[in-house]
């Protein structure tokens, strides 16, 4: 039996991300349960018996009606889970969402050339802004995700090594 197109959508999401990090070369792992709203980590990979390299942390949303005029799409998240991203953390968090066709089929398509994967993940860090303790936690939230903030190979090397304050202004 097929999962469902919620269930199918979110796996799909976590499989780009996964693609994305594969192509920068970063280690992945990921937190068995997911507890605190960590859906992946990613690391440098070093050599044994030298010191930790840059990790950040990331929470996966995946998203299939797309809204959001201007520069930033206009995503609605439940409240514990933004306050699982807001604020500060010895090791930086992320929201990563991926935007999927609504179409289940459509979200890849391959020849004996390539694999494209469809459509776009893009990244947003609530590390300066402060958690909506005050809002229960099933309630949705309206957040921005700056549409500049394209998810490649590139970006993720960059998030590794960009200094909190440059994310904070993103």
């Amino acid at each position: 039996m097929a999962l469902d197109h919620n269930n199918h959508q979110g796996k799909f999401g976590e499989a780009f991300v996964r693609t994305v990090a594969a192509a920068s070369g970063l280690l992945v792992s990921q937190p068995d349960p997911d507890y605190d709203g960590v859906d992946f980590s990613f690391k440098y990979p070093g050599a044994r018996g030298t010191k930790y390299r840059p990790q950040i942390d990331v929470q996966v949303k995946s998203w299939r009606d797309a809204a959001g005029a201007g520069d930033a799409w206009g995503y609605r998240m439940k409240a514990r889970h933004f306050n699982q991203l807001a604020g500060a953390f010895d090791i930086p968090r992320f929201l990563f969402l991926v935007v999927v066709p609504r179409d289940v089929r459509a979200y890849t398509l391959a020849d004996d050339r390539c694999l494209k994967v469809f459509r776009a993940c893009y990244w947003a860090s609530f590390s300066g802004v402060q958690p909506a303790w005050e809002t229960p936690g099933d309630k949705e939230l309206k957040v921005e995700v700056p549409k500049r903030n394209l998810l490649t190979a590139e970006s993720l090397l960059g998030l590794m090594t960009r200094p909190t304050a440059e994310l904070e202004a993103s």
